[in-house]
């Protein structure tokens, strides 16, 4: 990483591709070859070592509140990428503050107290269309879990990202102003509906691709820390204790500070 300032971000927060984004282990390693492997087949997806991703549950209150402790601690801030509405299983939608009102109340606590910056995460985190979100017999649906597609219609790059900005800052009473697209899928599309929602800094990998962007602050994840929540999930306090352990002097900034 480059730059005076490297900033820290957590992507997935609200997203139910924790829940829906189901796939599994499709090449194993034998000697020097790598041979296929049914890993998505019926219930083989779900089952440890094969399962890739989800099912994995949501942070709670307390999990927040440890990570606030330790930010705190460290004297570091941190981005949340925050997708505002969760999707059901049969495709309706749950804005975040409603889904998860006790974490969503510590996650606006951590942002008053200046220790975090929420970021648009995207509106649903997946393509709603035909509930193509949902897990699959005898495949994975990774790719179904990206929302921001070039093949969509414009109007649905520029409708998300709206919702998506009008439940964050309703639920912080603050602007958000940096757009973390899920997946790193993104297209001119997105750039210009995301200026129009009031958004002024992306930040994800292979960002500087995207230059001249007018109106928009680029921030590569060559100056950004990313990692999910899936990985507080799965290593809890002793995880993020080492990962701060590892912040430059000053401590870890948010996106925007970054970008600024």
């Amino acid at each position: 990483m480059s730059g005076a300032a490297v900033a820290l971000r957590m992507d997935d927060v609200g997203a139910a591709s924790k829940r829906h984004e189901v796939y599994g282990l499709t090449r194993v390693a034998l000697g020097g070859l790598r041979l296929p492997f049914p890993g998505n087949f019926l219930f083989l997806k779900y089952l440890p070592p094969i399962k890739r991703w989800g099912p994995y549950r949501e942070l709670t209150a307390a999990d927040w509140e440890a990570v606030l402790e330790r930010l705190a601690r460290a004297g570091s801030r941190m981005t949340v990428g925050v997708t505002a509405a969760w999707v059901e299983d049969d495709g309706s939608v749950v804005p975040y503050p409603l889904k998860f009102p006790d974490a969503s109340r510590v996650v606006r606590g951590g942002v008053e107290r200046g220790l975090l910056e929420v970021a648009n995460h995207g509106y649903t985190h997946c393509v709603l269309q035909d509930r193509r979100f949902r897990p699959r017999l005898f495949s994975g649906n990774r790719a179904e879990h990206r929302e921001f597609y070039d093949w969509l219609p414009e109007g649905v790059h520029r409708e998300h990202l709206r919702r998506a900005q009008a439940i964050l800052q309703d639920f912080l009473g603050r602007a958000v102003e940096t757009f973390v697209p899920p997946g790193n899928v993104l297209s001119q599309k997105t750039l210009g509906a995301a200026v129009a929602a009031g958004i002024r800094v992306v930040s994800c990998f292979g960002a500087a691709r995207w230059a001249p962007a007018p109106g928009l602050t680029l921030v590569d994840d060559a100056r950004v820390l990313a990692f999910h929540d899936r990985d507080v999930v799965h290593g809890g306090a002793p995880w993020l204790d080492r990962l701060l352990a590892g912040a430059p002097a000053g401590g870890y900034t948010t996106v925007r500070e970054a970008a600024a």
